[in-house]
């Protein structure tokens, strides 16, 4: 029963750490404080590779990720994906939040309507 409980343990606290590198790359674009509870919207830009069966070349997108968090740790997130243009390639980085917004839900765009 010590080891299940264990190894429960060890697979929660490996599971928080993937969560908080993988949120760590993405940037912080809104928060929401309610107590404990806090509700993020994160945002990435960059290349992905996609099947291979759909392009063999990485194309330009934007993932906003839905986050709630209890204190520190995360306890569920959501991600949207959306196609950049073509030409996006070569001005990644200059890409403004607000330029993408309309094309997301409204919970996790920047400026909610």
């Amino acid at each position: 029963m010590l080891t299940v409980m264990v190894l429960l343990v060890l697979a929660l606290v490996v599971r928080a750490l993937y969560l908080h590198l993988h949120l760590a790359r993405a940037e912080l674009v809104r928060r929401e404080e309610r107590g404990m509870l806090s509700y993020e919207v994160r945002r990435r830009v960059g290349m992905e590779a996609l099947p291979s069966h759909v392009s063999e070349y990485p194309v330009p997108r934007e993932v906003r990720i839905r986050v709630i968090r209890f204190t520190v740790m995360v306890l569920w997130r959501k991600e949207y994906h959306i196609a950049l243009p073509a030409g996006a390639c070569t001005h990644l980085g200059d890409i403004s939040v607000d330029e993408t917004d309309e094309r997301f839900p409204a919970w996790v765009q920047h400026r909610p309507s």
